[in-house]
């Protein structure tokens, strides 16, 4: 048992090295190394302007020298010792923690994998009697069958969302970098989702500065980003409200604006909103991680995304930024 013990430390270790991308003792011991040649050096430099010779380590004097280097020497190693205890110690509780995070990661995207097939089937299934292929359909039956298909559906879309949060957690995500047009991104983006606003009778509008505004990145994940972005900006902005969508570029930069006019999110949330299964509301509708992915992929592209308050005023309105550097073929991991 305490080997198997070890082993999920040591691969909690190794996973929390991999994040820190550098060995923390190298640093430890590199540095208690200055801390101890510092006061040596003043040992030195106060034997010598006492004008040393080996006749003073014969007297008295070399005996207090002699007592008050060892005395030394190890009060630097028990400070040396409770100092790296201190280190193994956060060291084994920080493995602890990524080694169970990564075992419950593990464990979703097991299930979830599981789930998938069966789900398949469902579905398929279901898309065959809604077309008759298993004889006629009554209007109830159709209400019946066309609700299944929604709950099939979101269940689907949860599934994929875990999936995807698995790989970006450990690292198998592959990026397929291209150069991408940032204004036309977003307009496919809109297209989808204009049906969504046009039933909340939400306007959307497009302000586009520049003209050089193409990203070296993978296409695909960035378009996820802008759908989670804009979907949820129309899912929780109110009848007849906005949404605006602006793209500008600088130094090197290409920034991302998603603004809304929808309950302005407190400072507190502002931070959280951004963690796995936190949703804006308790009752709202959808999987939790949306942003949490967009998040991950913004930081793929060793971006950044953010959200403040919009200055609306009357407690509506939000800001969601991203900032991507516009070259990322060097960047990219």
């Amino acid at each position: 048992m305490r080997k198997k013990r070890n082993g999920e430390t040591d691969r909690g270790l190794n996973l929390v090295l991999q994040e820190l991308k550098e060995n923390p003792y190298k640093r430890f011991n590199a540095a208690f190394a200055l801390m101890s040649v510092i006061p040596f050096l003043v040992f030195v430099y106060v034997i010598a302007a006492r004008l040393f010779t080996i006749d003073i380590l014969c007297g008295d004097i070399g005996l207090i020298v002699f007592i008050s280097m060892m005395v030394s020497l190890l009060g630097f190693w028990a400070g040396y010792s409770i100092l790296k205890g201190v280190v193994n110690k956060i060291m084994y509780y920080a493995a602890k923690a990524k080694n169970s995070d990564q075992t419950k990661s593990e464990f979703v995207a097991s299930v979830s994998h599981e789930l998938k097939n069966p789900l398949s089937v469902i579905k398929m299934n279901l898309s065959n009697l809604r077309d008759g292929l298993f004889g006629d359909v009554n209007e109830k039956q159709q209400k019946a069958v066309d609700l299944s298909q929604d709950v099939i559906n979101r269940m689907t879309h949860l599934i994929n969302d875990l999936l995807d949060l698995h790989k970006m957690e450990s690292g198998k995500v592959e990026m397929h970098r291209r150069l991408c047009n940032i204004p036309e991104i977003m307009e496919r983006q809109i297209k989808e989702l204009q049906e969504f606003a046009n039933k909340k009778n939400i306007k959307v509008t497009r302000d586009v500065s520049g003209t050089d505004l193409f990203i070296w990145a993978d296409e695909d994940k960035l378009s996820r980003v802008v759908n989670n972005l804009l979907s949820n900006a129309i899912k929780y902005t109110p009848q007849t409200g906005f949404v605006k969508v602006r793209t500008s570029r600088t130094d090197g930069f290409i920034r991302m604006e998603v603004e809304d006019t929808a309950p302005t999110i407190s400072p507190d949330d502002r931070e959280r909103i951004f963690d796995k299964f936190k949703r804006l509301e308790s009752k709202a509708e959808g999987t939790g991680l949306g942003l949490a992915i967009a998040k991950d992929i913004v930081e793929l592209h060793k971006g950044k995304i953010w959200a403040e308050s919009s200055g609306a005023g009357s407690g509506t309105g939000n800001k969601f930024i991203v900032v991507l550097p516009s070259d990322l073929r060097n960047k990219v991991r």
